[in-house]
């Protein structure tokens, strides 16, 4: 059976689903709320207001039934949250723990593991730093942006030989990502070992904010994507919620990647939003048109009609509630109306839309830049 979701918790503030379908000890959840679609839609959200958009998400996770009853009476004696610098330091797992189950005295452990590419290869170097405090029995925490793994697994080694030689062992280990397949994979590989190296290992899971994204690989079908670092909508086993949001507002399933660089997102916002502007810029360079580029990254043949949409998600989305199908496709005919179907056909539709995302993201710069006294260069004319 292929991957499919099945429905564990169901409210305004949350959705959390069980994936199932995929083999192994493994234990995964894809989860929506708020916060996590509003940072994956809205790249204009920077600095500090991400990263507490993700704590709050976080924390609405821990408190749902299935990771409470799990982690909400551990001992916070026995618990670490592993940071990879910088990336990691987004998440703020140590504070959602405090703030989900008043923990107050577990651990923080750090490391460095930095990826580049060498032709065809992902490379880890700078991965010198390490500080790690792992008590006996540990129960592991991490949040990061799992693309192709690499980084995290080349920590993640270190970190099991680190607890052989300490003669600590690990509990359990729980990921928390915006990411892919590539997770499970990873996280396949070590819940085997660590299973192996430690007789009381109770088990691993992998907490998936809105969806599992695809990867772009080498030789992309897209027009314009970095492959092993941008994470796809489609094709991808998204939320319900998620894919109902790709539908208010017409740019965001357009946008290259689901969460660009965290690192330079919060801690250097303007490299950031100088990054998203130049997509936009060289997207309204290719000459597509708004159809064929959301042909590319949104295909909506599964929205022929509401009965053909029903039955496409069927196999995918388990225990939603009645009338949901219904809403998903109310909210693609409220965007694409018979004459913005007509529209996207034409040369300009693609490059008005995109001027107006370089319009808005250079003004969010600009008032970003003002806030410090910075001179504020035109949108039009942003380096």
């Amino acid at each position: 059976m292929a991957a499919h979701l099945m429905a564990e918790a169901r409210g305004e503030g949350l959705s959390l689903y069980r994936v199932g379908g995929e083999p192994g000890s493994v234990v995964e959840y894809v989860f929506s709320t708020p916060e996590t679609r509003a940072i994956c839609n809205i790249p204009e959200i920077v600095g500090h207001e991400f990263t507490e958009l993700l704590k709050s998400a976080f924390v609405r996770v821990l408190r749902a039934p299935p990771l409470a009853r799990s982690f909400g009476g551990l001992d916070d004696r026995s618990v670490s949250v592993l940071h990879f610098l910088r990336g990691g330091l987004n998440f703020r797992l140590r504070e959602a723990l405090a703030e989900a189950y008043g923990m107050n005295r577990h651990f923080s452990s750090f490391l460095t593991s930095q990826r580049y590419r060498r032709r065809r290869e992902w490379i880890i170097k700078q991965d010198q730093y390490r500080k790690f405090s792992i008590p006996p029995g540990c129960h592991l925490f991490l949040g990061d942006v799992i693309a192709t793994g690499t980084t995290i697994s080349n920590g993640l080694a270190i970190l099991h030989e680190h607890c052989l030689e300490q003669k600590v062992a690990l509990r359990s280990f729980t990921l928390f990502t915006i990411g892919c397949g590539r997770a499970l994979e990873m996280m396949r590989r070590f819940d085997g070992l660590f299973r192996k190296s430690f007789p009381g290992y109770e088990g691993t899971t992998v907490c998936y904010a809105e969806a599992k994204f695809g990867l772009p690989e080498a030789g992309t079908r897209l027009t314009l994507a970095v492959p092993g670092t941008d994470l796809l909508r489609a094709p991808a086993l998204l939320s319900p919620e998620f894919e109902r949001s790709q539908f208010e507002a017409l740019h965001t399933p357009l946008e290259r990647c689901a969460i660009y660089d965290v690192g330079t997102r919060s801690f250097e916002f303007d490299v950031y939003l100088k990054d998203v502007i130049d997509y936009w810029r060289a997207l309204a360079a290719t000459g597509l048109t708004l159809e064929a580029a959301y042909a590319e990254r949104w295909p909506t043949a599964d929205y022929a009609s509401l009965e053909a949409l029903a039955a496409a998600r069927a196999p995918t989305w388990k225990g939603l509630p009645e009338g949901f199908d219904a809403d998903l496709y109310a909210a693609f005919e409220r965007l694409w109306t018979p004459a913005r179907r007509a529209e996207a056909a034409t040369a300009g539709a693609l490059a008005a839309l995109c001027s107006g995302r370089e319009a808005a993201l250079g003004a969010q710069l600009g008032a970003q830049l003002g806030a410090l006294g910075a001179t504020v260069p035109a949108p039009g004319i942003l380096g």
